[in-house]
């Protein structure tokens, strides 16, 4: 039997199940709260069954002097050895069928909670227990477990594998109908397949039986961990051990992510909870690392727990609170082998905040300047806009490595990916995924990483190419003759200090000292090349202090003309001759105040192409055409201008 045929309708049944039982009484959006847990709860069932009966045939000369109480039990023992669950109750799904609909609520209940604590937890994140009240006293409940019921969803009639398919094709009709939340938890499958070619996993030769480790912070669902197996497998080394791990905040999420890797028996650990303030992975380091986790999402109030729970995973520095993205990166980054332990690679999808946001200094800039100083962004690629499910804003796939071949050391590849050349138009739109990359696209995109030659579509950098300064700078204004501008400025003068600033006698300074001497003013003259001058910026050589003393303090105050100053800043790409760029650009004369190192992505302005105006007859002449095209339309109306 054609398994991919079992696939489309299997989950073409549960499809029209699902409309059939819930329709009018529950909203969409609710369904797969539904829907889920029950083909979880009937996969377990026929695969838990199957290992019983297993266990019974194989055990049925021990067992048969047992009375049934206790065979049950040992059947059930070694059952939940095979297959890593059990159900200590007498009920399943067509049991509580056949005991019938008025006892079918506490009965159902009871039957879910029979199960082992790894499938009672994942029952209890579905949100399938909000709606039993809903679906009992609505009459859906009893359908629905009859429907279910009929269903074979047993090994031999649905393989691990094809159970994986009819989940993801399932998750993927939901996204669809609920496409306002459908890319928060469900990523197209041709931009994984693109991360992951773009990995080079291929590359690597991964013996008989090695075990490769892969990785997401924000698994969704589980897609990218079980496309990057699936890859390995079919095109890398059949007999690899791959291990999948993966963490995910949304409670309902997770419990669709661990079903499924439940349902194909999958290696893999996933993890409940907030990677950015508990990393359920600490000790933990990865060869591969995939994900997409959430752009443009404040991290405000967790701000202080993310902080204490740091661990040194954010050293480099913590981006603006309204958008936590580029923390995701350094965690996965503090995931990585170390070289001389073969290292890791990194594929996330980004939006274009983390290429250019934040100025030199800030956060986000000094996360670019650690991660382009150590080499280890080896490229970003550049996506169609309209790809993904719930944006059609630019976004980005950046591929970071701390194992880089040589002939990209020091290198960071650009490849714009958005033009037409790489994406295809889709027949029906699916929320705000109106463009799709094809096979060939795909494959083109990754020659064009192999290739590593500069075109069209492709530029090379020296990791110090998206370095700058910002210089800043205090100018003086001047008047139109080019003299400076001068203002009076009231300033502290420190008594301590006094002989140091002004020119006078010691008699005089003394007296100003003196906080027995009378309150006074006293015009004095400075000395030029006196710290005091130099701090204020003025070229004044007298002054008038003003001497006060209140409860036995003494205050001398004084005015001096200083130079008008307004604040600027420079920005200079780093391997420019900075001081050069001030002497030509600045005019005014200037103090360097402070000079800070930043780093920048400009993408889009190194693909830039100029396009000309049009010229003022082009435009004349398309003005004329359509004024011809006017008067025809008209006279076949009968009417004339």
């Amino acid at each position: 039997m054609n398994n991919q045929v079992n696939i489309k309708a299997q989950a073409d049944l549960i499809w029209e199940l699902a409309s059939d039982v819930l329709r009018d009484v529950f909203q969409r959006t609710e369904y797969p709260d539904i829907i889920y847990p029950m083909i979880l709860i009937r996969r377990i069932e026929c695969v838990m069954q199957s290992a019983r009966d297993q266990v019974a045939k194989k055990r049925e000369v021990a067992l048969a002097s047992l009375p049934d109480e206790q065979k049950q039990q040992r059947i059930n023992q070694e059952a939940m050895r095979i297959c890593g669950y059990t159900n200590d109750t007498r009920w399943a799904l067509g049991y509580l069928e056949e005991a019938g609909e008025v006892s079918l609520k506490d009965n159902f209940i009871a039957y879910l909670n029979g199960y082992s604590e790894n499938i009672r937890q994942i029952i209890k994140a579905s949100g399938i227990r909000t709606h039993i009240d809903k679906l009992h006293t609505k009459h859906c409940l009893y359908p629905l477990v009859k429907r279910f019921a009929g269903l074979d969803m047993g090994t031999g009639t649905i393989s691990n594998v094809g159970m994986g398919y009819i989940f993801e094709e399932l998750v993927r009709r939901f996204s669809e109908q609920n496409n306002a939340e459908a890319g928060e938890h469900y990523t197209p499958r041709e931009v994984i397949q693109l991360m992951i070619q773009m990995l080079d996993i291929d590359h690597d030769a991964i013996r008989n039986g090695e075990m490769k480790t892969i990785y997401d912070p924000a698994c969704g669902t589980g897609g990218m961990l079980s496309t990057a197996k699936e890859y390995i497998e079919k095109h890398v080394n059949a007999q690899a051990e791959i291990r999948m791990f993966g963490q995910e905040v949304n409670d309902k999420t997770w419990a669709i992510c661990e079903a499924d890797m439940l349902l194909k028996g999958e290696k893999s650990q996933i993890r409940e909870g907030d990677t950015l303030t508990s990393d359920h992975f600490p000790d933990n380091t990865f060869d591969y690392m995939l994900s997409n986790p959430p752009y443009g999402k404040s991290w405000k109030t967790i701000q202080k727990k993310v902080m204490h729970n740091s661990h040194g995973r954010f050293d480099a520095g913590y981006p603006r609170s309204s958008d936590g993205q580029m923390l995701f990166l350094q965690h996965m980054i503090s995931k990585m082998n170390p070289p001389d332990k073969g290292g890791s690679a990194i594929a996330v999808v980004f939006n274009g905040s983390p290429l250019f946001t934040g100025d030199a200094g800030s956060g986000e800039s000094e996360i670019r300047r650690w991660i382009i100083e150590n080499d280890w962004l080896e490229a970003i690629i550049a996506m169609p806009a309209n790809i993904f499910y719930n944006t059609d804003i630019a976004t980005y796939i950046w591929i970071v490595r701390n194992n880089k071949s040589a002939k990209r050391r020091g290198k960071v590849q650009l490849i714009d990916g958005s033009s037409a050349a790489f994406f295809k138009p889709m027949k029906k739109s699916l929320g705000k995924k109106r463009r799709y990359i094809s096979d060939e696209q795909i494959a083109e995109l990754v020659s064009i990483h192999h290739g590593f030659t500069e075109g069209e579509h492709c530029k090379v950098f020296n990791t110090d190419d998206f370095a700058y300064r910002k210089i800043f700078l205090d100018l003086e204004s001047v008047d139109a003759d080019g003299q400076p501008l001068l203002q009076p400025k009231e300033v502290s003068v420190p008594a301590a200090k006094l002989s140091a600033i002004l020119n006078e006698s010691s008699e005089v300074i003394a007296r100003l000292k003196d906080k027995n001497q009378p309150d006074e003013q006293c015009e004095v003259r400075l000395k030029p090349d006196s710290e005091f001058l130099q701090q204020h910026n003025s070229l004044a050589l007298s002054m008038t202090i003003e001497k006060t003393v209140v409860s036995n303090r003494l205050q001398l105050k004084a005015t001096l003309d200083v130079p008008v100053i307004e604040k600027d800043s420079e920005i200079v790409p780093w391997n420019d001759d900075w001081e050069a760029f001030l002497e030509t650009e600045i005019e005014q004369p200037y103090t360097v105040t402070e000079i800070r190192k930043g780093y920048e992505i400009p993408f889009t302005q190194h693909f830039y192409v100029y396009q000309p105006l049009p010229t003022a007859e082009s435009v004349m002449e398309a003005f004329s055409e359509l004024e011809d095209e006017n008067r025809k339309l008209l006279a076949e109306l009968g009417l004339s201008l």
